[in-house]
């Protein structure tokens, strides 16, 4: 027992003497230390074996906003009696009192129900004498813990709950502690709050037997963890540095785009499903298009197919369902804007990641926001064995071996293909890319008459592989585990 007390930290000796079996965070704050000064203590104390430390939840019941404002001028009800020292008109309460019109018809009921008042064509007393009310008792006896609840307040709690924001109930955690048969040995002697002195180079010096105590190097510290990349940022950096590693410039543009843009620009007709409500986010704005010269050739792209030898969709193009304002539903929208922007006609290769917003349904592949990386290729004669090639090199520098191709249809792309891997996780072929080479109605507007292949991958996807999440959800969202983000080891290919 003497070891014992020799090896005490001055902690632990201001903590001893207020130490009982069955103590809680609260009976030791006595002490005047601080919460993290009595956490390590007891800590310290439980890597001796002195104590036990239990964690356990406990309910606790507090005051909300109109409770606090109740615990002063007393609730609602009483306020009104105390008002009824002669009979009033409802109409008379409400512009007497300072309560809400919702305050006063709550208070009318309760007091009718207690047969305290008599409503006829004014408001009266019934009794005189008025009993004291429970719920005004339990409010000033707040906070309570919920599971040590007396039987008269579980009614008070019960009837104060169904009642706007008059108290609230919250989890909070506790600790209790338990003394083993040395710390109740070890609470009995006589132990002096400090054997320590301050470490001077006199004491050195006249001191030849100097005894330390030993430090616990064992125990249990809080884990501290410092800032750090969001998961799924960590991701889109892995996919931005692959595309910069093949030459790739990146591009950038805004959220909110006129569906000229979005959908006008890059041939898509004005009567396409896609721009449906059903898929589409439209404000209640308009937005402005671009030069006349340069919408004349898009009008006519879309009306006769330009100087492409296409027909087009040979309907009448509406300038003022361009001008629609959309969140940008996909990030094709910024590369034709490069296109009008840069006067691309040379050898070239951009890329984009963008966020976008779709009315989708909410499944482990779909969100209503998801990550795309857009990206194209400018070049002379280039075929779709170069967008394949392309396709699988850069998912190979990600890990991602096992892809398949088919052909699918986009309306500014010809021919179209969507690219699908394979999750060893789920067992499944999932959609990964769509991809194409570019149509001349789609180009022809911009003056480009080189080749241009591009493609759309979902980078949420990527995420989602490149960190072992099955659904989107889990990765990033309000759903998110702040654990993950926080302990998530650094991504490596």
């Amino acid at each position: 027992m003497k070891n014992l007390i020799n090896s005490l930290s001055p902690l632990e000796r201001k903590i001893i003497p207020f130490l009982k079996n069955d103590s809680t965070l609260q009976d030791l704050k006595e002490s005047h230390l601080s919460e993290i000064e009595i956490t390590r203590a007891l800590q310290w104390l439980e890597n001796k074996h002195i104590l036990k430390i239990h964690k356990q939840k406990q309910e606790l019941i507090q005051l909300d906003i109109n409770g606090l404002k109740y615990k002063e001028k007393g609730l609602p009800e009483k306020q009104l009696l105390n008002l009824l020292k002669t009979p009033l008109t409802i109409q008379e309460i409400k512009e007497k009192s300072n309560l809400s019109n919702e305050e006063v018809n709550i208070s009318l009921g309760l007091l009718k129900k207690q047969s305290l008042i008599q409503i006829r064509d004014k408001v009266s007393l019934t009794k005189k004498e008025l009993t004291k009310s429970l719920e005004e008792q339990f409010l000033k006896s707040l906070p309570l813990q919920l599971s040590k609840l007396k039987p008269e307040q579980k009614h008070a709690y019960q009837e104060l709950k169904k009642r706007k924001q008059i108290i609230k109930t919250i989890t909070k955690k506790e600790l209790n502690i338990t003394l083993t048969s040395s710390g109740k040995e070890l609470i009995k002697q006589r132990i002096p709050k400090n054997l320590t002195e301050t470490l001077t180079p006199e004491l050195i010096k006249n001191h030849k037997n100097l005894k330390f105590r030993r430090y616990d190097v064992q125990i249990n510290v809080p884990s501290i963890t410092g800032g750090r990349r969001h998961p799924y940022n960590e991701s889109m950096n892995i996919i931005r540095n692959v595309f910069l590693e093949m030459g790739f410039q990146e591009m950038e543009g805004p959220w909110v785009e006129t569906a000229f843009w979005g959908m006008d620009s890059m041939w898509i007709a004005q009567d396409h499903p896609m721009r449906d409500a059903q898929d589409t986010f439209y404000l209640d704005k308009k937005g402005k298009l671009p030069d006349k010269k340069f919408i004349k050739k898009v009008k006519s792209a879309h009306e006769d197919g330009y100087n492409t030898g296409s027909t087009g969709h040979t309907k009448e193009w509406d300038p003022e369902v361009a001008k629609e304002l959309i969140l940008r539903q996909h990030s094709t929208s910024t590369t034709f804007r490069y296109f009008y922007d840069l006067k691309l006609n040379q050898d070239c290769k951009y890329f984009y990641i963008a966020d976008n917003f779709r009315n989708e349904a909410i499944d482990a592949t779909h969100l209503p926001e998801f990550g795309q990386a857009e990206g194209f290729i400018m070049g002379d004669n280039l075929t779709l064995a170069d967008l394949m090639g392309f396709i699988k090199e850069f998912y190979k520098k990600l890990g991602i071996t096992k892809i398949k191709f088919k052909p699918t249809f986009n309306p500014y792309t010809e021919p179209s293909m969507e690219a699908h891997y394979y999750n060893e996780k789920l067992g499944k072929w999932y959609a990964l890319i769509n991809s194409g080479i570019f149509r001349p109605e789609a180009l022809a507007p911009y003056g480009i008459t080189k080749s241009v292949i591009a493609w759309g991958m979902g980078s949420s996807r990527i995420a989602a592989i490149l960190t072992g999440k099955k659904k989107l959800k889990d990765l990033f969202g309000p759903e998110v585990d702040i654990n993950w983000i926080k302990t998530h080891k650094r991504i490596k290919l």
